[in-house]
């Protein structure tokens, strides 16, 4: 059995440097910084550079990505896992549009691509984003194997037991801070309005009802690093969700058996 408590930090901006939510446990601190290519898209040397920098890791524990630029490492943790299971997805946004640049890996569209690439994931349900691009999915072609839940049943616990209840598969979760209001989370793309509270509720219960695989996280904002003089500022509020975060979730309990 692989260590399903492991806290992997993935550094590709600095962001991490400036916070200290993962000091007090043993951390694997990723240094990506040096890979090219990354930056929102990710081109294939660096998507490969990404897989060989985490090769000796496995998908359990907790993941932190940096900012939402690099939320597309999802898919390459995913690749992972060796067998069938659903993702769960908290994110102000949808991740499913077509790049502009091609075929290639991008943080708008890293959920098309996961599901375009990988047989493994059975369901994709899909927190916080919009009606409208809610809306714009369930009439597309990957209606069938994606649910959306809108931002304001992020927290209804009840409401996930029954949507997760009925398969045994087990879950991998992808959180984006950005699903958070700024009271909680100060990203660099435009938010939702959740509460911690909510995104803990809906974590809660899909503990409760599904194995948990591994969970990721991201939404840091590399431009807001600094704290002002009354001890606010974008780099200590994030800082403060993320240790709640690991807090939280380390008393999950964790399947870890890949």
């Amino acid at each position: 059995m692989k260590d399903s408590r492991i806290l992997v930090i993935m550094n590709f901006s600095g962001v991490y440097e400036a916070e200290g939510f993962y000091k007090n446990h043993g951390y694997v601190w990723v240094d990506c910084k040096d890979i090219k290519g990354t930056n929102c898209y990710c081109d294939e040397e660096g998507e490969n550079a990404i897989r060989e920098a985490i090769r000796e890791l496995g998908p359990e524990g907790i993941h932190f990505l940096d900012s939402g630029n690099y939320h597309y490492v999802s898919k390459i943790w995913l690749e992972k896992i060796a067998e069938e299971f659903e993702l769960l997805v908290l994110d102000h946004h949808t991740d499913m549009q077509p790049p502009m640049f091609g075929d290639i890996l991008s943080c708008g569209s890293w959920i098309k691509d996961a599901l375009n690439s990988n047989p493994a994931i059975r369901h994709v349900w899909l927190a916080g984003p919009p009606t409208d691009a809610a809306d714009g999915i369930k009439a597309g072609e990957y209606g069938e194997r994606v649910t959306c839940v809108p931002e304001e049943l992020i927290g209804d616990g009840d409401g996930w037991r029954k949507r997760l209840g009925d398969s045994g598969l087990p879950l991998y979760i992808s959180v984006d801070k950005d699903v958070l209001g700024p009271d909680h989370a100060r990203t660099n793309w435009d938010q939702g309005r959740a509460g911690l509270w909510e995104v803990l509720a809906c974590l809660d219960a899909a503990a409760s009802c599904r194995p948990i695989i591994g969970v990721d996280v991201c939404g840091e904002n590399p431009e807001g690093t600094e704290t002002k003089e009354d001890g606010a500022g974008d780099g200590p509020v994030n800082d403060r969700t993320n240790r709640e975060l690991v807090h939280h979730l380390f008393s999950l309990p964790f399947y870890g058996k890949l």
